[in-house]
């Protein structure tokens, strides 16, 4: 009888310390207790730090940054957090956007340019800004506010959410919970994250007028690590170090078919048709072709098309012999023949090249 009427009492002793640990305590990077964060690291897992970037910044961590880095720098009430690539690798796929799609790259160079704060008119946001950059060419950096939320025992709260259902993390709580990110600095000087989730039994929920309150349950933490790097050049981009804007007069596109090289062969093959054959498809001065890409960046097969009219199936056959040993060509894909009414043979040899 005396254990239940102590019920009630320990459960607002608990709902007490739910209400006192939610309160966030001010901070600053210098502040007692909070771990100073200044550096470059190599970002490695990023599950952690996706799952509160856009809440707490404003900004999404760009994926589309295929060795990426992320660069502290002190600010008023936090830091500025800087999501960056390799300088060199920037300007590597620069060029080859400049390669692959003059236009495309003119419209990226305009905007790699520009300082992302100076958006549209039409009151287009940074995210937006970086989104387009994306899909125009690389994204050199991008910056983001990450505000202190509180500090503790050498950690930094980034961000407090409450989760429902499947685990957000391998290995992590399934349910009703809290999960809290950390950020610490290692012994090493390595950038030390910590994921905290705590289940918990909610009592009240959260409303308009009424704050959660809930009994904590088990908890668990999960521990990772990002090195420290030599910070590199942050510095804005320069056209100097880019491609030119406009491609020299005559350079050819990457994985486009040399209309010389094509003009040699159409002349080669004139002077071998046998009498009376007729190269029905034959372009004057070369046409264009560019050919799909490899993720690798080399350039993939393409079909090149060559149609002959013979007299006969004896002729049609040293055209073949001709096309299969002719340079211009890797390989021979397929040919396709019709009878045409006057008693001549049609082929339409499908023939494969590799441009440069």
């Amino acid at each position: 009888m005396r254990i239940r009427r102590l019920q009630p009492l320990l459960l607002l002793c608990a709902i007490a310390l739910v209400v006192h640990a939610g309160h966030a305590r001010g901070a600053n990077a210098a502040a007692p207790g909070c771990p100073d964060l200044t550096g470059t690291y190599r970002v490695q897992r990023t599950a952690w730090v996706d799952q509160f970037h856009l809440h707490v910044t404003g900004t999404m961590r760009p994926p589309m940054q295929e060795r990426q880095f992320a660069t502290f720098q002190q600010r008023s009430g936090g830091y500025t957090l800087i999501w960056h690539m390799p300088r060199a690798e920037v300007v590597a796929r620069a060029r080859a956007v400049a390669d692959r799609d003059p236009t495309k790259y003119r419209h990226w160079l305009d905007m790699a340019l520009r300082p992302p704060s100076l958006t549209s008119p039409g009151g287009s946001t940074e995210q937006h800004w970086f989104n387009q950059l994306a899909h125009l060419g690389p994204v050199f950096r991008v910056d983001a506010a990450l505000p202190l939320k509180e500090c503790e025992r050498g950690w930094v709260r980034v961000e407090t959410h409450g989760r429902d259902g499947k685990p957000d993390v391998e290995g992590g709580m399934s349910g009703t919970r809290d999960a809290t990110l950390w950020l610490g600095r290692d012994k090493d000087g390595s950038l030390a994250l910590q994921w905290v989730e705590r289940r918990k039994a909610v009592l009240v929920a959260e409303a308009r007028y009424t704050k959660e309150v809930a009994i904590p349950l088990d908890s668990k933490a999960h521990f990772d690590t990002w090195p420290a790097v030599p910070t590199p050049d942050l510095s804005p981009l320069r056209e100097d170090e880019l491609p030119p804007r406009e491609r020299p007069k005559g350079q050819l596109l990457k994985c486009q078919l040399d209309p010389a090289l094509e003009s040699q062969f159409q002349a080669r093959l004139q002077a071998f048709l046998p009498p009376q054959a007729v190269h029905v498809n034959a372009t004057r001065g070369g046409g264009f072709y560019q050919g799909p890409f490899l993720p690798d960046g080399s350039c993939a097969p393409m079909p090149y098309y060559v149609t002959i009219s013979a007299r006969n199936a004896a002729d049609m056959m040293k055209v073949e012999a001709f096309l299969k040993a002719d340079p211009f060509f890797e390989r021979m894909d397929s040919q396709r023949s019709e009878a045409l009414p006057d008693g001549r043979l049609w082929t339409a040899f499908k023939m494969m090249i590799v441009p440069d």
